[in-house]
């Protein structure tokens, strides 16, 4: 089995600073052949709009030209670095879209995507990459040996480099070339502005749909992204496959697979909104029957059910339906703050949780409660929210973590701290529940996401708290 590069979320020297919630990389929206209502440039603005909670550090969109390809891309929320206004003066009618958060490589200009090569003739490739190389180190420094001049510090750009290095063979088989020389997670889609090429690595480590829009051909992270545009959704892009599309015409061909299946099971814990389906699974479904998991572990009696904002609602629901309780919003989320800011130091991370949460005295006194949500990294916005429910008069207070404990890294595309910085490093749940301020904690259990899926553990990865890296087979 190949070696994973254990050094690639240091990737030229970047070292960053981890996040409190488990972020994953990029969001992809493409959009190919369109030919209205309305402009395909808007349509790929409302579904980047749709994935923005995969990515919020950059967006960027690829679309043809009379000159070749052109790239409009910037730093921030999709709003922020697209205007509406210039968007329905775009008429082309295949678009490539991306929103980011970074893994491998920093957060600057240069490495929000979609990523351009062009040559001297003037024919360009764009690539939309949402993913993980782990060969990242040893394809780099072979690029490197060879002249090629890297212009961003991110892995997707490997990807591209062989892509474009195979053009003359056609996009799709330049896919086909570059694809048997990178290994780990990859869902992506590139386009010379005619053709239009997505693939999948052959674990299936990240999600990547297809769908149809009034005759164009969607590709795009997640379904909900496909329902906001009013696009049908076909089915999801396999395993190792290769979709190529020009001029409405489909084409497909499969990488063979070296290994099993490996969806990261942490698309249905976290990262996929819940009105979207992930290889045939609801999100929202999932995350409540991870929920009614958790009342046959909760050690106490509890009066009301309180989920963390936004991400417990769904198995606060499962929970709360199962004990027989009620289900409460007693914390108020600040609407506009937007996610929390990844500050440097612990009081900074708290200060930042106060201003974005307040809870509902009224509801919360006197009562016994079940604080959800959906995992634990280092502990922050849990502890924080238990002191909260405590100053408003809780009379106790047990975590319920609808996911089992981080313990170890991720190198296909998750951020998640060091060993030392997570919350549950080893200790035992009663020294956790007392440092963070609760009664108990209680996980669900790597068995319970896998019946809540309704598949067995083959199909999935859970190195994050199993140890078990797919690409190692260990």
């Amino acid at each position: 089995m190949p070696q994973i590069d254990k050094t690639l979320n240091n990737h030229a020297g970047f070292v960053k600073e981890a996040p409190e919630k488990p972020r994953e990389k990029c969001g992809i929206f493409a959009l190919a052949g369109y030919r209205g209502p309305g402009r395909a440039a808007m349509l790929a603005y409302l579904g980047l709009l749709a994935l923005q909670h995969r990515g919020q550090e950059s967006a960027g969109m690829a679309y043809g030209s009379p000159e070749g390809l052109v790239l409009l891309k910037g730093m921030g929320l999709v709003d922020r670095v697209f205007r509406r206004s210039s968007l329905t003066s775009i008429t082309a009618d295949t678009i490539l879209g991306h929103v980011r958060y970074s893994t491998t490589g920093s957060s600057k200009s240069a490495n929000a995507q979609p990523l351009l090569a062009r040559s001297r003739d003037g024919s360009a490739i764009a690539l939309a990459h949402n993913g993980n190389l782990t060969n990242t180190a040893v394809l780099h420094q072979k690029l490197f040996e060879e002249g090629h001049i890297f212009h961003s510090t991110s892995d997707s750009e490997i990807i591209l480099t062989y892509i474009f290095q195979y053009r003359r063979k056609g996009l799709g088989e330049a896919v086909r070339k570059a694809v048997s020389l990178i290994q780990g997670a990859y869902a992506a889609v590139a386009t010379d502005g005619r053709e239009v090429v997505a693939f999948r690595d052959p674990g299936g480590f990240r999600p990547l749909v297809l769908g149809r829009l009034n005759g164009a051909t969607v590709f795009a992270s997640e379904t909900a992204a496909l329902d906001t545009v009013g696009a049908s959704f076909v089915r999801d892009i396999k395993p190792g496959e290769i979709v190529s599309t020009v001029g409405g015409v489909l084409s497909s061909f499969s990488v063979p697979a070296a290994g099993k299946a490996s969806l990261c099971i942490f698309e249905y814990v976290y990262f996929a909104r819940p009105d979207s389906i992930i290889d045939g699974v609801s999100v929202h479904i999932f995350r409540k029957k991870v929920g009614r998991k958790l009342a046959e572990r909760i050690p106490a009696s509890v009066d009301l059910v309180i989920p963390s904002p936004d991400s417990g609602i769904s198995a606060g629901i499962g929970l709360a339906d199962a004990l027989g309780v009620p289900l409460e919003w007693a914390i108020h989320r600040n609407p506009y703050l937007g996610r929390t800011f990844i500050e440097p130091t612990r009081a900074w991370r708290e200060a930042a949780v106060r201003l974005k949460f307040n809870p509902i005295n009224a509801l919360i006194r006197g009562k016994r409660v079940a604080l959800v949500d959906d995992s634990l990294v280092r502990g922050t916005t849990a502890r924080v929210l238990i002191e909260l429910l405590r100053a408003a008069g809780a009379a106790t207070v047990h975590l319920c973590i609808a996911s089992p404990p981080y313990r170890f890294p991720c190198y296909y595309g998750i951020d998640i701290p060091v060993a030392s910085d997570l919350a549950v490093p080893g200790e035992s749940l009663s020294y956790l529940a007392a440092s963070i301020g609760a009664d108990s904690v209680t996980f669900a259990r790597a068995e319970d996401l896998y019946s809540s899926a309704g598949r067995g553990a083959e199909n999935y990865c859970t190195a994050c708290f199993t140890g078990y890296y797919p690409d190692e087979g260990h």
